[in-house]
């Protein structure tokens, strides 16, 4: 189930706009950056609900609204009790499974 979440969301990630999806000079479409923020879904959100993470706003708009995210890494966050995540998959859990994410983040941003 995870795994079809993930290439969804992958899947989904090569239709995102290329101004939401390329960031600016510090941040793009990386390995690493989809990765982070699409696999491990750690890409903060912002308080007003503006699409995209700090890279992609406007230079001096994300003062107060920036929202961290909950937890980094592979890890499955609880709503209900949001102090004890669980581990989740790690891009190399999913390269034994036969899905490499590393090339599907390649195909999607490059």
């Amino acid at each position: 189930m995870k795994s079809k979440m993930i290439l969804a969301a992958l899947a989904a990630a090569t239709t995102i706009s290329p101004a939401i999806a390329s960031g600016n000079a510090q941040s793009g479409p990386t390995v690493g950056n989809c990765i982070s923020d699409i696999v491990y879904g750690n890409e903060p959100n912002m308080a007003d609900g503006s699409p995209g993470g700090p890279a992609e706003q406007a230079p001096g708009s994300k003062g107060g609204n920036v929202l961290p995210t909950q937890s980094p890494g592979p890890f499955v966050n609880n709503p209900t009790d949001p102090d004890n995540p669980t581990r989740g998959r790690s891009v190399g859990q999913f390269r034994q499974d036969g899905i490499d994410v590393v090339d599907l983040c390649r195909a999607a941003f490059q």
